[in-house]
């Protein structure tokens, strides 16, 4: 009788291999496609929890919660006056976080870490926005490369189409407005036409290489003629080519503090498309972590655009090849320049 085998041959076991290395080569890609067609589902519902915390505080108080609120030295403070808190502090009674809204103390300036008055060590505005926050953290991008969590942060106001923070006076377009109040009837381009909130990519921590995913730089003139509402695509990329030649000029330090205002802490403008080409600039040079005139835009690790929030709540994969004077449009609060959404 023939001898009966007991097991593979070497080219049989090699086949099998082979197979099932295909099979993973195959699923593999899906895999991914699927994993991270939810992170992106979980962005959006960030998006339209923080959309409908805004709606619930106009509801209570009328307005919106300002994009940045002056606070007056005092109390032992050791910064000097400045800007206070972002809105999305305002927010935290509306996200389920009443418990650390009540514990800041709004006379002193969120990176105070003063002990005084009703403050203490534990409690202080620097330690309080550090607190990580499930909700304003999109789960595509990678963790803010610190020892300490610094409070990190995917999501931002829009300042609307002008370059905003310190801008000329009636220039002030968005539906965010720096030391000032927004209400919905405000908004007469309509609240389902203008752009609320929009994601943007953290910092890599490191100034080894400037690239255009979390890091902005810094002492970037506008060239001469820059319209600082509406700029054109000439005007937009010729400042990108000068933020890209700035070099170890940069602060890789976007998304790292939930509590400040500012560009690339909570707010962002709409005057270059979303996942601009260039990286991100500010115009003053010895200003801190975007409190400058500059450019600022929304980004994100999906693939092929960025989710904004839109006024009436709604939200919108917006695509990186939108029309510019369309997104522009679309960031515009008040200038009657109506445009629909792009996907």
């Amino acid at each position: 009788m023939p001898k009966l085998r007991k097991g593979f041959t070497l080219v049989e076991l090699l086949v099998v291999i082979a197979i099932i290395g295909i099979l993973v080569g195959l699923l593999l890609p899906a895999v991914q496609a699927a994993r991270e067609a939810a992170r992106r589902m979980q962005c959006s519902n960030n998006v339209k929890q923080l959309g409908l915390a805004v709606h619930n505080y106009e509801s209570s108080y009328k307005k919106v919660s300002r994009l940045a609120t002056w606070v007056d030295k005092g109390l032992g403070m050791q910064q000097s006056n400045w800007n206070g808190y972002s809105a999305h502090v305002g927010l935290l009674p509306f996200i389920e976080q009443q418990p650390l809204f009540n514990q800041f103390t709004f006379t002193f300036y969120h990176y105070d870490n003063v002990v005084a008055g009703p403050v203490t060590a534990a409690n202080t505005p620097l330690v309080l926005g550090r607190v990580r926050i499930a909700g304003f953290l999109c789960p595509s991008d990678r963790d803010f490369p610190s020892s300490t969590d610094t409070g990190q942060n995917n999501y931002a106001m829009s300042e609307g189409n002008n370059v905003g923070w310190n801008p000329p006076t009636g220039s002030q377009t968005g539906f965010w407005k720096r030391n000032l109040d927004t209400k919905f009837g405000d908004v007469s381009d309509g609240l389902s036409n203008t752009f609320m909130l929009a994601e943007f990519v953290k910092g890599d921590n490191t100034t080894a290489v400037l690239t255009n995913m979390g890091d902005f730089a810094f002492g970037i003139a506008f060239p001469s003629g820059f319209n600082v509402v509406n700029p054109t695509q000439a005007q937009i990329d010729a400042y990108g080519a000068l933020t890209q030649a700035a070099g170890a000029n940069h602060r890789p330090s976007a998304g790292f503090r939930w509590a400040a205002p500012g560009f690339y802490n909570t707010a962002i403008n709409t005057i270059a498309p979303p996942n601009w080409r260039f990286p991100a600039g500010m115009i003053c040079a010895g200003c801190g972590q975007g409190d400058s005139q500059g450019v600022f835009p929304a980004r994100s690790r999906h693939t092929g655009g960025v989710i904004h929030g839109m006024g009436d709540g709604s939200v919108q994969f917006i695509s990186q090849n939108v029309n510019l004077q369309s997104y522009q449009a679309l960031g515009s609060a008040i200038m009657g320049d109506i445009a629909q959404v792009e996907n």
